[in-house]
């Protein structure tokens, strides 16, 4: 099982000073070696050990009279060793073949080779909230600008399946990434589910009527399936003179154009309906709120807020699912809800929009959007402010979340820029 000792060598945590042999030799760093199957050593290095360069092998062990003893009983297994590593100087020289083998000594806590096998077996993360807090803010933000970028980059692999899903058409791919966001997390998937079979062929030759894009959202969506409204409100619904227009609207199309849906199951029988937020998207589609020139082209953020944002007339004004008692009205949509939609929806297909058309400016609009929103709230971004990181904007906690999903949860800790400061730190004081 590879160590801390190996991570040491590999990451050069060692500063030039401490790179002396116990015959007092500086070593010179031009290539730590690739990593070998064998998990102690390392080949194809490249050193100056006391001016003189060497290329060859490196071993690792924990203790030199250890290592001596294997080499004494077999020296094939370790050919042309040009330096050997050790936690531990417990002997004077390493020999093979009568010569001298060259010897660095990295002394660090033993408890570090634990935490790499418990962080290796997924059983435990290292200690790293011991070391956040007393990080510099460059530090800090180092490693949290290379982490938003990762998760910029993430987002934009997915926007490009979606890409090619819709035949490269940016439209319908930003209407997709657009409803997907609607969901706010907890109904992205299903959100994302009905984004996939909405017609956006029938969509577009209907635009011109709200009632009509209407029926084929909520149609599609299979919440004009009677079984969709719950029994307490079905009556209601049913004789409600918007449902059956709605009804009779999506007959007709969906006839006309062969239209699928959801099973309205998937939307589930919870306290979040989706109808108002369905009602919004449909208003924002039909007044070409979601058309790719708008989003491009809009440079301020208070302009995506009004961009974005949607005043309900009508029956949705004051209900939350057909046939619901009546609301005091849904007006507008709360800042946070277009923080969300901005974050996870226009950054994204800016930034790789921006890098299709190698347009460096669009791409840098999506990160100053980041800068500019505050930091979402959540139990994630909670608990690394309690780590001691200070969370200041939405590119904070996008970076957080990265970290928190792609290497804290995988168990990635020797990827991580805060275990690489932890462990520096463990060294310094040993």
């Amino acid at each position: 099982m590879k160590g801390a000792m190996h991570y040491i060598w590999r990451n050069r945590l060692l500063p030039n000073s401490r790179l002396v042999t116990t015959e007092g030799e500086q070593i010179e760093i031009m290539d730590t070696g690739k990593e070998c199957e064998q998990h102690n050593l390392f080949c194809d290095a490249r050193l100056k050990i006391g001016g003189k360069e060497r290329s060859g092998n490196i071993i690792l062990h924990n203790r030199s009279s250890e290592r001596e003893k294997e080499l004494e009983e077999s020296n094939s297994n370790h050919s042309n060793v040009i330096l050997h590593i050790t936690r531990e100087n417990d002997c004077e020289r390493i020999l093979e073949h009568s010569e001298t083998i060259p010897q660095l000594c990295i002394p660090y806590p033993e408890k570090l080779d634990k935490e790499f096998l418990e962080a290796s077996h997924h059983s435990r993360c290292f200690p790293c909230e011991e070391t956040i807090a007393r990080q510099s803010t460059i530090n800090t933000h180092s490693f949290l600008s290379r982490l938003l970028i990762e998760r910029m980059e993430d987002k934009a692999a997915a926007i490009e399946r979606a890409h090619v899903e819709s035949d490269k058409r940016w439209e319908e791919t930003l209407l997709k990434i657009i409803i997907r966001s609607f969901g706010f997390g907890i109904q992205g998937d299903v959100f994302e589910e009905w984004a996939r079979i909405l017609d956006y062929t029938a969509l577009g030759k209907h635009r011109d009527s709200l009632l009509q894009v209407e029926a084929i959202m909520f149609g599609q969506a299979g919440l004009l399936n009677e079984e969709s409204i719950p029994y307490y409100y079905r009556t209601q619904a049913l004789t409600s003179d918007y449902y059956n227009k709605l009804t009779k609207e999506y007959r007709f199309l969906q006839n006309k154009f062969n239209l699928k849906e959801i099973d309205h199951r998937a939307w589930g029988n919870g306290s979040a309906t989706p109808h108002v937020r369905i009602a919004r998207i449909a208003s924002l589609y039909r007044e070409k709120r979601t058309d790719f020139s708008s989003i491009a082209t809009c440079e301020t953020l208070q302009g995506y807020h009004k961009l974005l944002d949607t005043n309900l007339q009508g029956y949705w004004n004051n209900h939350t699912c057909f046939g619901g008692t009546e609301t005091t009205g849904n007006g507008n949509m709360k800042p946070r809800q277009l923080d969300v939609i901005i974050i996870n929806a226009v950054v994204p297909i800016l930034y790789i929009y921006g890098k299709h058309r190698n347009d460096s400016r669009l791409c840098e609009k999506a990160e100053e959007l980041l800068y500019l929103l505050k930091s979402e709230e959540n139990s994630i971004v909670r608990k690394w402010k309690e780590k001691g990181l200070v969370i200041e904007c939405a590119a904070d906690s996008q970076a957080i979340l990265q970290l928190e999903k792609k290497y804290c949860r995988l168990r990635k800790c020797t990827d991580c820029r805060f275990a690489w400061y932890y462990i520096k730190e463990k060294l310094a004081g040993y």
